[in-house]
């Protein structure tokens, strides 16, 4: 599982646009809330007002890292691309509001903690010794459980996330019961142990490049300058990479806990249509429907792929054929758009005739219709005698 975690990364479909564009949104997310703290000190109006553009960046990486966490649960050796970037913002607002309800319990404890620690320092009237006892011991209490929970929230958190990216469902994900069965499962363990690694191992890998900033420092400060801001850069890269392949971790380690406690939930990919299926209709009869318009290639979807002649987007091997009329008599356009045969004949020309004349028949019933209302009285030559009739003779008179 580890050597995956590190390949899965550089396997997407776009796989250098991918990483520069996950590395530019890492860039921008820490420097737009520098900027935006400013502004909230500066001109709090204006702050608020560009609190939607400051959390931009982190939602679009959140709702990618939830794609990823996808891709882990179903065992897929590729990550997607950066694509539906408005499903991408509202999943990272799902996420981060998720985020935001299992961090309550620690709001609650850090506020009590906080506090205590404040009406200690103040000592209000009436503040006696043994308030300030306890005091004391409700800060220690409250310190103490902030950091129980701290741990706990950073274990069980990927997994309600690993829950909320295969259903769905915020209401699944909350699901306290049930996202604990999934983090108490020993595959879910292995991944949470390898995402941990990564992550706390990656920074350590940049520590040569700031001793050797520190070094040249002393030579020559414009070098180690630059020096800093490629390790600062390469910091951002191997940020979003590292990101990528925890996710991926966790995912991979929870798909068999979900796979038992939300058997409707996992999806398997067929490998000859690509189609996701839900393992209760895997084994249903599909219906004869039309066949889907399969989706484009993520690289078209980018736009990084796509020629700019557009005679190099038909396919190799097409030709144009030409039309081939009913009777199998290969035919071809003439330079007005119309069909001609062989004879040169045009073709449009023959189905203009054969419309006007079915014209001229259709006006020619309405009137023979339309004379036909009236009932006509029948003549007298049409009238038939059965006594004539038994009367006459066929035949030819043998006396004359």
């Amino acid at each position: 599982m580890l050597s995956e975690s590190l390949r899965v990364p550089y396997r997407a479909d776009d796989a250098f646009g991918t990483i520069l564009v996950g590395s530019v949104l890492a860039f921008f997310t820490p420097v737009l809330v520098a900027v935006w703290t400013v502004l909230l000190v500066a001109s709090p109006w204006v702050g608020l007002a560009a609190t939607p553009v400051v959390a931009l960046p982190s939602l679009v990486l959140r709702g990618y890292l939830l794609a990823v966490v996808d891709s882990g649960i179903h065992d897929r050796p590729t990550v997607p691309s950066f694509v539906r970037w408005g499903t991408l913002v509202r999943r990272g607002g799902s996420s981060t509001l998720l985020s935001a309800v299992y961090l309550l319990p620690a709001a609650v404890l850090g506020g009590i903690a906080i506090g205590g620690w404040v009406a200690a320092a103040i000592q209000p009237p009436g503040f006696t010794e043994s308030a300030q006892a306890l005091v004391g011991v409700l800060i220690l209490v409250a310190g103490f459980g902030l950091l129980l929970y701290g741990l706990v929230y950073l274990y069980v958190r990927p997994a309600a996330r690993a829950v909320f990216a295969s259903t769905g469902s915020l209401r699944a994900a909350l699901g306290v019961r049930r996202v604990l069965r999934l983090a108490a499962t020993g595959d879910y363990l292995t991944g949470w142990l390898i995402a941990m690694g990564l992550l706390t191992a990656a920074p350590t890998l940049l520590l040569p490049l700031v001793g050797i900033a520190v070094a040249v420092g002393y030579l020559s400060p414009a070098a180690a300058l630059i020096i800093l801001l490629v390790t600062i850069l390469l910091g951002f890269y191997l940020g979003f990479v590292i990101r990528v392949s925890a996710a991926w971790a966790t995912g991979r380690g929870g798909s068999t806990g979900l796979a038992e406690i939300y058997p409707a939930s996992v999806r398997d990919t067929t490998a000859e249509t690509g189609v996701l299926m839900t393992a209760d209709s895997a084994s249903a009869p599909s219906p004869k429907t039309e066949p889907s318009r399969p989706e484009a290639d993520p690289a078209i979807q980018t736009g990084r792929t796509v020629g700019l002649n557009p005679a190099e987007s038909q396919p190799p091997g097409k030709s144009d054929l030409p039309a081939v009329d009913s009777q199998s008599t290969p035919t071809e356009a003439d330079g007005n758009g119309s069909v001609s045969d062989d004879d040169g004949e045009s073709v449009d020309d023959e189905s203009n005739q054969l419309r006007s004349d079915d014209d001229n028949d259709s006006r020619a019933a309405n009137s023979v219709g339309a004379d036909s209302d009236e009932p006509e009285a029948p003549d007298g030559d049409g009238e038939t005698n059965n006594t004539d009739d038994h009367g006459f003779v066929w035949g030819v008179d043998d006396d004359q």
